[in-house]
């Protein structure tokens, strides 16, 4: 079995689903199941088996240099497409962000409405 192959007999469940049967899947193993959130696949559960001949397909692409290659076009594309997140400006703001978050300087609102309220003042 190819990883194409695998990818279209994976069974899309939601979280909630997900939830109520994992004990099932868990037990089961037999097919890949991707679970879905808000429409979009956040976690991949595949038997041992199929998770193996994934790694090995890996470790080919891998050795061949395809990996790398792919990560590369990607960064560029990434770069081509999103000037600005590369920026030297922006990256360095983005680390800023990243020590308020460590260090806790942070603030939780439960509404839009009292967001607002704490900008203004």
């Amino acid at each position: 079995m190819n990883v194409v192959s695998l990818l279209k007999a994976t069974e899309y469940i939601g979280a909630k689903e997900l939830r109520l049967n994992l004990d099932r899947i868990m037990r089961r193993g037999a097919r890949p199941y991707r679970v879905m959130l808000r429409n979009k696949p956040v976690l991949a559960i595949l038997p041992d088996k199929q998770y193996l001949e994934i790694l090995e397909i890996l470790e080919e692409l891998k050795d061949s240099g395809l990996l790398e290659k792919a990560r590369e076009k990607l960064d560029r594309e990434s770069r081509e497409k999103n000037p600005w997140f590369w920026s030297a400006s922006w990256r360095k703001s983005e680390r800023a962000a990243d020590r308020d978050l460590s260090a806790g300087r942070k603030k939780s609102f439960k509404s839009a409405r009292e967001l607002l309220k704490d900008l203004r003042r």
